[in-house]
């Protein structure tokens, strides 16, 4: 089923939407929450919390890229679960993904910086970038994908991937003072 007749059971208030959804991009939704928990079962209740989150806020919302919406929803309840779950010990997944994003967006002023501004800048980066760094910067950072993962997606060396991120992350780290970011 389109997202648009998906869409549309969910402004009817109809549970097959729900039952779209979950056909459509339960196996999707579930492996980024795995990527970043670690654990099937906590994974599943996090996808389940993000077809409840869905169901509260469309409509009156109608987002444009339901994929992407659903994602950024299962990603942030997903790491809301690992930072209650570990308060005092820290995830190494989170870590590491901090640790590598640390290198660009390290001064605390840049959370002073509006979210938006920030974000559409990062786009208007990728955009510009090849599609190769496109992929694995967005599978590495937004989906939490390993790299073990992202060598085998990308038919590279993990030692390539990893020298590909961080030269992605040293251009980014450019462009966005370029762009004003005081970083």
């Amino acid at each position: 089923m389109e997202d648009g007749a998906i869409l549309d059971l969910f402004f009817l208030r109809s549970e097959e939407a729900l039952k779209e959804t979950d056909l459509k991009y339960g196996k999707k939704l579930n492996g980024v929450s795995y990527r970043i928990t670690r654990d099937w079962s906590e994974a599943e209740e996090c996808v389940n919390d993000t077809y409840l989150a869905a169901w509260n806020c469309i409509p009156p919302k109608r987002p444009t890229y339901f994929s992407a919406f659903l994602c950024k929803i299962v990603r942030n309840i997903s790491f809301d679960l690992v930072d209650k779950k570990t308060a005092q010990k820290r995830n190494a997944v989170v870590v590491s993904l901090d640790e590598e994003l640390a290198e660009i967006l390290s001064d605390p002023k840049i959370e002073s910086v509006e979210e938006n501004a920030l974000a559409r800048a990062i786009g208007k980066f990728l955009k510009k970038t090849d599609k190769t760094s496109r992929i694995l910067f967005i599978r590495r950072y937004f989906y939490a994908d390993s790299m073990t993962e992202l060598s085998y997606l990308a038919e590279m060396s993990v030692n390539a991937v990893t020298v590909k991120l961080s030269r992605i992350r040293k251009k980014l780290r450019a462009f966005l003072r370029r762009e004003g970011f005081d970083l």
